[in-house]
């Protein structure tokens, strides 16, 4: 079974750009090799605490947005590292992009975001290289790494890949 770790960032530390718990527990991971780097993929997760009363969405608030942009130039893994699970993966890329458009239904808990298709593959291309690269150490199967790939994809385009 596969073993989750989630790992929350506080108000604190992304208001400050504070990523030295992070850097501590996880910063070493990229150079793990064969079955120790196999065990870390998909497995992380990421949360964000104190902002439960905000109404907005995680990816439009300017400082979380700011944070994972630092954080991804800092640690550019998500890719292989970050779990597929529920929009664990989707909410830090979205932070990514220079624009992003939140909409809500009245009454409705669910909100979706409308991305720039074309922002979001020239992200993902270059953390692409950084998956193929740790999925050939790993020593995974490389047709399930373009299956990750197009997985990936796929939450951003509702499936198209054009």
């Amino acid at each position: 079974m596969k073993t989750l770790i989630l790992h929350t960032f506080s108000r604190e530390d992304v208001e400050a750009l504070n990523f030295d718990s992070f850097e501590n527990l996880y910063g070493h991971w990229p150079q793990l090799w064969s079955r120790e780097l196999k065990a870390k993929y998909d497995s992380l997760l990421f949360a964000v605490s104190g902002y439960d009363e905000d109404p907005r969405e995680l990816y439009c608030i300017p400082e979380v947005r700011r944070f994972y942009r630092q954080l991804h130039q800092q640690w550019p893994w998500w890719a292989f590292f970050l779990s597929h699970a529920e929009a664990n993966l989707a909410i830090p890329y979205l932070c990514l992009l220079d624009s992003i458009e939140a909409t809500r239904r009245d009454g409705s808990a669910v909100c979706s975001a409308s991305v720039d298709v074309q922002e979001i593959k020239r992200i993902l291309e270059g953390d692409f290289s950084r998956l193929a690269y740790l999925w050939d150490i790993a020593g995974l199967p490389p047709a399930d790494c373009e299956a990750r790939m197009r997985s990936i994809i796929a939450m951003f385009t509702g499936g198209t890949h054009g």
